[in-house]
């Protein structure tokens, strides 16, 4: 067995809006042999202390602020949960906001 192994320095992102604490994880396209959701706009999204609630979304398309979509993907379905997918949804979207506003920084 054969172990590849890809290291790039990025900026992890710490979310918290309301009741919802996130953490985002730019998917360059360097790691696109590692992922198929990779590139600009693609982030793994993990809900902080929500186990097994991770998932790359890319927040540069409408469909993945949907509630439905993000219900079906982060597994908030199940009881336990301190947020809905809308709450979620309104979230995203403002940190997409957010990530829009940072693209003038590297200019």
């Amino acid at each position: 067995m054969t172990l590849t192994k890809s290291m790039t320095h990025l900026a992890v992102r710490f979310y918290r809006s309301g009741g919802v604490e996130l953490v985002l994880v730019p998917l360059l396209a360097e790691v696109a042999q590692f992922t198929r959701s990779a590139g600009d706009g693609y982030f793994l999204v993990s809900l902080t202390g929500e186990p097994g609630t991770a998932y790359p979304l890319n927040l540069n398309s409408p469909a993945a602020f949907e509630p439905e979509y993000l219900a079906e993907k982060f597994r908030l379905d199940r009881r336990g949960y301190g947020y809905t997918p809308e709450e979620l949804s309104a979230v995203l979207r403002d940190i997409a906001a957010d990530i829009q506003g940072e693209a003038g920084f590297d200019a």
